[in-house]
């Protein structure tokens, strides 16, 4: 597997930047203000009419029905506590994506700044062999090809960088907090995400509500002005069974999670951290021993003299500087693997 399938594996096509700019915050938390408040809000209401009244209701007249006008505001305590648990979701939603983002391309930056930070070092050696090898070929001392030739390695390096520094600019803004963080931020918000959802499930099986206004009869003996003000309470039995629904529908999300199989949380999971770190460690190993190779050799043909000697040396070196590249990549990436990992690493 290449070190970009393997970069491919780990981070998911991401936005440039998270939380504000990517605008999943905004939708979220908007969505949540928007439905909260009208849980927020009380209610108006208004009746007129001959508003039918029950046999044992005291009337100003014997009609069980007179004209009547009657208004007043409803404002259910129940709704506000719902609204606090909506937006509280969506804060825990933004915490988790942020906290996703954060976790994909924390690693992945330390590996490709490491990179990055190689082929950096190499491109002054590089541009040098170059005008060398373009001054040779003025004096004759090249051919055509050899100078092509070279200058198709220095364009690949050229090229290699300019793609690391691409991936690197497309991850998310480095966090400042430590990687070994990451994984408990985003556990912890997805916790919080289910607990708001289930304090939503809870609050359907209640209503809790306040009801104030004023009534009068607009014809009868008695037209005088009355004002109310009544508290109701309501309960849905179901309330009982709610609760060890809700632990269980926890439990099962943060299994869910953990495992690897939620799409949206597959780059959080433990296990799949601790296989890539794996593969990662074996493939540092591989590509130290291949980078000690091309030290043995470049430091043996340095003790050759001449001119080929010279030249085959600075081509062994373009692939040394490849493999060193990746091996800084590989190191990082490790490096940052465990940190996120911590004690979840074993």
């Amino acid at each position: 597997m290449s070190v970009r399938a393997t970069l491919a594996a780990l981070v998911v096509s991401v936005p440039i930047s998270a939380h504000a700019d990517d605008g999943y915050c905004d939708f979220v938390e908007g969505t949540a203000a928007a439905n909260a408040a009208t849980l927020f809000a009380p209610q108006v209401f208004g009746q007129f009419g001959y508003v039918e009244q029950p046999a044992f209701a005291v009337t100003p007249t014997t009609d069980s029905s007179n004209l009547r006008a009657l208004g007043g505001v409803r404002y259910s305590l129940t709704n506000i506590y719902a609204g606090f648990a909506t937006k509280s979701r969506a804060h825990a939603d933004c915490q988790r994506h942020d906290s996703l983002l954060s976790l994909r391309g924390a690693t992945a930056a330390r590996a490709l700044a490491a990179r990055v930070s190689v082929y950096d070092d190499a491109a002054k050696e590089a541009d040098r062999i170059l005008s060398e090898t373009e001054a040779d070929l003025e004096a004759r001392r090249r051919t055509a090809q050899e100078a092509t030739a070279m200058r198709l390695r220095v364009e690949e390096l050229r090229t290699l960088s300019a793609n690391a520094r691409s991936e690197l600019a497309a991850l998310p803004p480095a966090d400042q907090r430590p990687l070994g963080s990451a994984l408990t931020a985003f556990r912890t918000a997805d916790a919080s995400l289910e607990d708001s959802e289930g304090k939503l499930r809870s609050i359907r099986a209640y209503d809790v509500n306040v009801r104030f206004g004023a009534d009068k009869f607009l014809e009868g003996a008695n037209t005088k002005t009355q004002y109310f003000a009544v508290v109701e309470l309501g309960i849905n039995l179901g309330a009982f069974w709610i609760g060890s629904a809700n632990n269980r529908a926890a439990a099962g999300r943060k299994r869910f999670t953990e495992s690897g199989r939620d799409p949206l949380g597959a780059d959080a999971a433990a296990d799949q951290m601790r296989a890539m770190l794996t593969l990662e460690t074996k493939r540092t190993e591989q590509t130290a021993a291949l980078v000690a190779d091309l030290d043995r050799q470049l430091q043996d043909i340095a003790k050759i003299p001449g001119e080929d000697s010279r030249r085959f040396r600075e081509i062994v070196w373009f692939d040394w500087v490849k493999a060193n590249a990746d091996l800084a990549y590989l190191k990082a990436h490790v490096a940052a693997l465990r940190e996120v990992l911590g004690t979840d690493a074993r």
